[in-house]
């Protein structure tokens, strides 16, 4: 898709309108990069979800990050000093890991894993709002701290400001950049169960961390837990989950059936599902990992082939 007609469609606005050159123009003023669904630019895993953006506004130096292995951080802005602690450790983990952070630029835990992914790595901030809107305004520092060691992302128009229904919509994006979603510390009514539900629909990991049964900002995180997201404490526990081993290298745990299957030729994922009785949600998040690895491709009938 081009990128005019991206804009105008999301502008609900006729492709050669004044609002939409002006939209255009505007972004490359600021240095946004527009990323039409379809481009190769388009994030890999964010492209399986069942309602991939139609356009991308990214901001920052290391947009390929977002094509990397990523693991969202979320939980509540009204973090404890125990939340923002333990988001910090399994930020700082991962990050020297090879692990790209992925999180919400909120107050609290967000915030927290945004911070230590700066010093250690890589981090991708998705905004619920326009791309060159700063919210939290307090956040400004950050936001360039983010922009310079990886990205901003937002699919919102240029001057979108915070609304309530914004920041739900953006946490299906956090969930689809990434392979697994971390909460740390949330509320029975937290956006961030938002974030984990998506994942859970999407086929992708959910952790938890335990908290305090006194604790109003556990109260979500030990549900999660009670209905079966996995309990974490350190990073060791959510990235053996993927068979990533210490070097940073993925391997993941369906790797070698999946790769010896399709070593016979190509199947879609449906097929792969039936040969190892492993459901289809599964599976499609390992394709996922290893389109994003380059080792396979989906051809137009929807089968997925080795890339020789």
């Amino acid at each position: 898709m081009r990128i005019e007609e991206a804009v105008s469609k999301l502008l609900n606005k006729d492709p050669y309108s004044k609002a939409v050159t002006e939209e255009i123009r505007r972004c490359e003023a600021l240095k946004v990069n527009l990323i039409p669904i379809g481009d190769e630019r388009y994030p890999i895993a964010l492209s399986h979800i069942s309602d991939p953006p139609l356009l991308l506004y990214v901001m920052g130096n290391e947009i390929s990050v977002m094509n990397n292995f990523s693991i969202a951080i979320v939980g509540s802005r009204m973090a404890t000093s125990y939340g923002r602690a333990v988001a910090g450790k399994i930020s700082t983990e991962l990050s020297k890991a090879g692990v790209v952070i992925v999180s919400g630029l909120a107050h609290g835990i967000d915030s927290a894993a945004h911070e230590e992914a700066v010093k250690n790595g890589f981090t991708v901030g998705v905004l619920g709002t326009g791309i060159d809107v700063v919210y939290p305004r307090s956040k400004r520092a950050l936001f360039q701290q983010v922009m310079e060691k990886g990205c901003l992302v937002s699919e919102f128009p240029l001057g979108t400001q915070p609304n309530k229904w914004t920041f739900p919509k953006r946490n299906r994006i956090i969930a689809g950049l990434s392979m697994g979603v971390v909460v740390v510390e949330a509320s029975y009514k937290s956006g961030s169960l938002i974030t984990a539900r998506f994942a859970l629909e999407e086929g992708r990991e959910v952790f938890a961390v335990p908290g305090s049964i006194f604790s109003v900002t556990s109260e979500g995180t030990n549900n999660l837990i009670k209905h079966g997201a996995k309990c974490v404490s350190s990073s060791e526990d959510i990235l053996e989950e993927f068979g990533y081993v210490r070097t940073g290298k993925a391997q993941k745990s369906l790797s070698d059936p999946i790769l010896d299957i399709l070593k016979d030729g190509p199947k879609t994922s449906e097929e792969i599902s039936m040969l190892l009785s492993v459901p289809v949600e599964e599976v499609n998040a390992k394709l996922t990992m290893f389109e994003i690895d380059e080792v396979i491709s989906k051809d137009l009938t929807e089968k997925f082939r080795l890339n020789l």
